[in-house]
């Protein structure tokens, strides 16, 4: 790597510490429009919950699933799991195939109020890169998706 491209790291690195803050803000006022006292751990389950029914409709979602998708603990899923089912956002309910497996899945206010918070958040996407060449979001979209997905990959293994 020569210097040019580390002056490029230390320009993403910076850009990464700047988003980080407004990033975890945003994650903390979305989890609270569905319940004051849902946090980040919590948030993280029910939005994978909810990718994954709006994603793959009529597919069922185990508990496992969830401890292999979200990278936690099966403890802190299922603790997780009480307080969304407690607050209206989930339903957890036996698989007729298997008693010993649960299905999760989101309830329709949970549904209602993910796709509420998409539209507020895709509104002020569109206001940021508004003055973008199309483009440059696409091939930013497409950069962040294959940098996340090195970084999650890496942290897997």
């Amino acid at each position: 790597m020569n210097d040019a491209n580390g002056a490029a790291l230390d320009d993403i690195e910076a850009a990464f510490a700047r988003l980080a803050p407004a990033i975890k803000e945003r994650m903390a006022h979305n989890a609270r429009k569905f319940h004051p006292e849902l946090r980040g751990a919590g948030f993280s389950v029910l939005r994978a919950v909810l990718l994954c029914a709006l994603r793959r409709p009529g597919e069922d979602l185990t508990v496992s699933d969830l401890v292999a998708g979200c990278h936690m603990d099966k403890s802190v899923v299922s603790r997780q799991l009480k307080d969304l089912k407690q607050w209206g956002l989930i339903q957890l309910e036996r698989s007729e195939h298997d008693a010993r497996v649960y299905l999760v899945s989101p309830t329709e206010f949970a549904l209602d109020r993910f796709k509420e918070i998409k539209r507020s958040t895709r509104s002020e996407y569109w206001n940021i890169f508004a003055a973008w060449d199309p483009r440059d979001v696409s091939e930013l979209a497409s950069l962040l998706l294959r940098f996340s997905e090195q970084v999650e990959e890496r942290f897997r293994d």
